[in-house]
């Protein structure tokens, strides 16, 4: 049972909110032990309220995910997690990650709050829309970010957010894509995954990697950035960033048999 419930939380997904330790260290407040703890805090904060979320979609879209042929086999998809047991573990995983984003301050607790409404709405409605149910998802990861500059009380950058913001839209457009492919009927699949086309998702997919990297290079070159780091060697590190973008893209378009970029850079 336990096996069932961890592989419920998605555990693996978590890699999406180390986002929250990225204030940490572009602000260079890494050097300090408190400011390193409160980041862990928002950080486990969104893990559970996170995995709360997987869980509502779970119990959201029951009767779609079991005709994919994937998601069928998720414990509550299988019917391995009962429905009431999984609104439970549900429940104490929102409520665990608002008290521990309380803890810290109001402002992390009002992303936290925020990030779980917004997947109320995408979960119920805005999911259905096409470019708007991406959309979502990318704020999703700005609110993370928020979250990890509140937790710490740093002021959030505008290069940062945008640059979050394209990249998280890169992510979403590549799992559209993966989705896409891997479902042969796609009256099967949701609503919004109806309206795209390979070839849309392909440029969709192309353009986010692009101002990603743009993204990166501009804050890597913003003078506040190279005053607050105090080095101009920065722009190195778009180089490894962009081969990274770049592998990425090489996996996810050769990739055949996974709808998940998450699992497949756990694979890589």
């Amino acid at each position: 049972m336990i096996k069932l419930i961890l592989k419920t939380l998605r555990i693996k997904h978590y890699i999406k909110n180390i986002i929250v330790f990225i204030p940490l260290i572009f602000s260079m407040s890494y050097k300090n032990q408190t400011s390193i703890y409160n980041s862990f805090l928002i950080f486990v904060a969104f893990c559970f309220v996170s995995s709360a979320v997987y869980i509502m979609n779970d119990l959201i879209d029951l009767e779609n995910d079991k005709l994919h042929p994937i998601k069928s086999q998720r414990p509550i998809a299988n019917g391995k997690i009962l429905k009431n047991i999984a609104f439970i573990i549900l429940a104490s995983l929102f409520l665990t990650g608002c008290l521990i984003s309380l803890k810290l301050n109001s402002l992390s607790f009002y992303m936290v709050i925020a990030y779980f409404i917004l997947n109320i709405f995408y979960s119920f409605w805005l999911k259905n829309i096409i470019l708007i149910d991406v959309s979502c998802i990318a704020f999703g990861f700005i609110l993370r970010i928020l979250g990890g500059c509140f937790a710490i009380n740093v002021i959030p950058s505008s290069l940062v957010i945008l640059l979050t913001f394209f990249m998280s839209m890169f992510f979403t457009f590549s799992k559209r894509k993966l989705e896409y492919k891997l479902v042969d009927n796609k009256d099967t699949c949701r609503k919004s995954i109806k309206e795209y086309t390979e070839p849309l998702l392909n440029q969709y997919v192309s353009i986010n990697a692009i101002l990603s990297i743009a993204f990166y290079f501009t804050y890597m070159l913003d003078s506040h950035t190279i005053q607050r780091v105090g080095t101009d060697f920065l722009y190195i590190t778009a180089i490894p960033f962009t081969l990274i973008i770049f592998r990425l893209l090489q996996k996810i378009f050769t990739c055949e048999n996974n709808d998940d970029p998450a699992e497949i850079i756990y694979q890589d």
